[in-house]
């Protein structure tokens, strides 16, 4: 099931490590690596493992992911992109291995920004969810037992009618790679 539901995706800055099982993929992100737009700044990076395809109109998309206590703001998630400045993303982070939060970033125009919520109990496995209704509203969401997912963020980003990439993502700001399994992924037309 997992490996048909990814069947027509592909990479967008492919991983070193990449391993399919019957327990799922396991992705090790490399070092220094990120999904960040900040033009006040002048920070950039767009260099995260993203593995995606294309969505039109309405869709949901859920996946889960295995992990480890995830420092240094390494994540592993859901992301939506139309281009390097416009996109968004949902993922468990942290500066260091506790507290956990879900994090959500949305980036338009090459500005990113990031909202947190705690995540209770620190659990091993957590699934995201994104809903884009037909009216182009985007929803965020996550889960830890796949069954109850809690909202946390809606949005637009101005592809209402148009196409735009979806998938999962996985990254490691830090000089630390990171490695999570990703367990399952499910594909809807709304």
């Amino acid at each position: 099931m997992l490996l048909e539901a990814l069947r027509d995706f592909e990479w967008y800055n492919e991983p070193r490590e990449v391993s399919f099982s019957d327990r799922g993929v396991k992705i090790t992100a490399s070092p220094h690596t990120d999904f960040w737009q900040d033009t006040v700044r002048a920070y950039h990076k767009d260099d995260g493992h993203f593995f995606y395809g294309g969505r039109r109109g309405a869709f949901m998309m859920t996946a889960s992911w295995r992990f480890d206590n995830p420092g240094g703001f390494a994540q592993c998630g859901l992301m939506g992109r139309l281009d390097e400045r416009n996109w968004f993303k949902i993922a468990v982070m942290s500066r260091n291995s506790q507290p956990q939060n879900i994090g959500t970033v949305v980036t338009v125009n090459g500005n990113s920004d990031m909202a947190l919520v705690p995540l209770e109990g620190a659990p091993a496995d957590v699934w995201f969810r994104v809903r884009k209704s037909a009216d182009g509203i985007y929803e965020l969401a996550y889960s830890v037992n796949g069954i109850v997912f809690a909202a946390v963020r809606r949005f637009r980003l101005g592809n209402e009618s148009g196409e735009i990439d979806a998938g999962v993502y996985i990254c490691s700001p830090s000089e630390q790679a990171y490695t999570a399994l990703l367990s399952s992924i499910e594909n809807d037309t709304l």
